[in-house]
């Protein structure tokens, strides 16, 4: 970057190690997509910010961020296609079912996203 500012960008290149429960030591599942469909994504609203159903690394990643910055994320997001979503689980080697699954759950938390309160 020519003005010599500096972002954060963040992407998965493991969809097996995210998709499982979430925890810090104990209790945390990795290639589990029957336990990830389980969680709750979002607790709630507090004072303005979303407060995310996370408890593992970095959870100071996910503090602070406030209703119209998740919204805005969640906007964007729903311009993905189902395919687009399906396609990414393709080619994690997971099975038709679930696929379907968490193409719908990514969907569902997208959607949490976009109809936060405020």
């Amino acid at each position: 970057d020519t003005t010599g500012t500096k972002e954060a960008r963040y992407f998965d290149t493991d969809l097996g190690a995210s998709f499982g429960k979430e925890g810090r030591f104990i209790g945390h599942t990795r290639n589990r997509p029957d336990e990830f469909l389980k969680t709750k994504f979002i607790k709630g609203v507090d004072n303005g910010h979303v407060v995310f159903n996370y408890n593992g690394k970095n959870q100071h990643l996910l503090k602070n961020i406030t209703v119209a910055q998740a919204k805005w994320l969640g906007n964007i997001l729903s311009q993905l296609s189902d395919k687009q979503i399906s396609d990414a689980f393709r080619a994690a080697n997971y099975s038709p079912e679930v696929i379907s699954a968490l193409t719908e759950e990514v969907k569902s938390r997208i959607n949490e996203l976009v109809n936060l309160p405020g």
